[in-house]
């Protein structure tokens, strides 16, 4: 696999900078085919710092959209602090980081505009598989609450609104009445479910609390 070799690669060169155009063209075989390589974008951003002539901004910048894809794992504040400084007020950098910034405060609106405006990232949405990863985030920040979401609210935060719900309710098993989408039975929650949101921070849900009142 594309990762395997590429792990091979780093394992036998490690901090050789001969390296660094083959990490690159991983990040963008990444954002094409829709695939994710922490380990590897890690180490091309470390290389970055030994190898500052060979630092490229527009490549620091894919590699943020894939961390900050993985929302919500910890993984665009570990690759940020990595990025070279001079690179965060550079475009295309300094949008992704405002994208992110807006994203985990979860103000989804301001998110969604500046994310079909902003012309730094040329064909920002339609990478594979970003909205469909800013929507799983969404989805899962806001079933870790467990509890019932109005549905103006939940149209609110989607980019397509009320033809995302609709789908979402289908896909998810939700059901509306009133006005109300439940997103899950108020019960005990399972190990499971626990498992699944042990990545989620008090400070990501606390982001969503102003929303559902």
């Amino acid at each position: 696999s594309a990762v395997g070799t590429v792990r091979a690669l780093i394992d036998k060169f490690l901090y050789d900078g001969s390296i660094v155009e083959e990490l690159e063209k991983h990040v963008e075989k990444q954002i094409m085919e829709n695939f994710y390589d922490f380990y590897a974008n890690r180490h091309l951003l470390k290389l970055y710092k030994f190898e500052k002539k060979h630092a490229k901004s527009s490549i620091a910048a894919k590699i943020l959209v894939k961390a900050m894809m993985q929302l919500p794992s910890s993984d665009f504040t570990s690759s940020l602090y990595l990025v070279p400084k001079a690179f965060h007020s550079d475009e295309p950098v300094r949008t992704i980081i405002e994208l992110a910034n807006l994203l985990e405060s979860f103000e989804l609106k301001k998110f969604w505009k500046l994310a079909e405006e902003q012309k730094e990232f040329k064909d920002l949405l339609g990478i594979p598989g970003f909205c469909e990863s800013v929507e799983k985030f969404v989805v899962t920040i806001f079933s870790s609450t467990y509890c019932d979401v109005s549905v103006s609210t939940l149209e609110s935060v989607l980019r397509n609104g009320a033809a995302d719900l609709e789908r979402l309710e289908k896909k998810h098993g939700w059901t509306r009445k009133d006005g109300i989408v439940t997103l899950s039975k108020r019960e005990a929650p399972t190990t499971v479910r626990v498992a699944e949101s042990q990545k989620i921070t008090l400070q990501q849900v606390s982001k969503v609390l102003p929303l559902l009142s």
